[in-house]
């Protein structure tokens, strides 16, 4: 038995979960640079990205693996917003698996836009492309995923130590993402 509506309101609470990791092709456009620090690759950001994208959309994961995202390449102000959101999915992940249904997993494309470099902070426009599958206790694992595509803002911090993760957010105003996003 099919629940559009159901899986409509899933995808609203999770938004933007589940990946597979297919890195960005070309080099980024840098639109402004005036470093204090070494200026960032942006093949070293949108793979800082892509992992941050991937761990993030796991926790909506039945049995979400560990995080891949080092410790060093996000700010203290990233982890701690990320720790706070945990339980959040946690408890809207619970409550979707009491009504039968659950993720299994997800694949994530993420397509680097532009680099904008301004002393030690860098923003990269992005466009994360995710599709998901689910199962219920009724049909079990369904072989049609849903999925949805957002732009999004990723805002790095140089450091002596390299280019640390910051926040992601929505790049339009008002604009959605699911609720295990992590921003600053």
């Amino acid at each position: 038995m099919k629940h559009p509506r159901t899986g409509a309101a899933v995808a609203v609470i999770f938004g933007l979960a589940l990946s597979g990791c297919q890195p960005t092709a070309g080099p980024l456009p840098v639109e402004s640079s005036t470093t204090a620090v070494p200026g960032p690759s942006s093949s070293e950001l949108s793979a800082i990205i892509q992992t941050a994208v991937e761990d993030r959309n796991a926790t909506v994961l039945d049995n979400p693996p560990a995080p891949r995202l080092a410790e060093g390449q996000t700010t203290a102000a990233y982890r701690a917003k990320r720790e706070r959101d945990l339980p959040v999915v946690a408890r809207s992940k619970a409550g979707f698996k009491s009504k039968g249904f659950w993720y299994t997993h997800f694949s994530t494309k993420i397509t680097a836009e532009s680099v904008e470099v301004s002393g030690s902070t860098a923003s990269v426009h992005f466009k994360e492309l995710t599709e998901e599958h689910q199962a219920s206790a009724a049909n079990g694992p369904s072989n049609v995923p849903t999925g949805y595509s957002v732009s999004e803002t990723a805002i790095f911090r140089g450091s002596a130590d390299g280019w640390q993760l910051d926040s992601i957010a929505p790049s339009t105003p008002g604009g959605l993402l699911p609720m295990s996003i992590v921003k600053g």
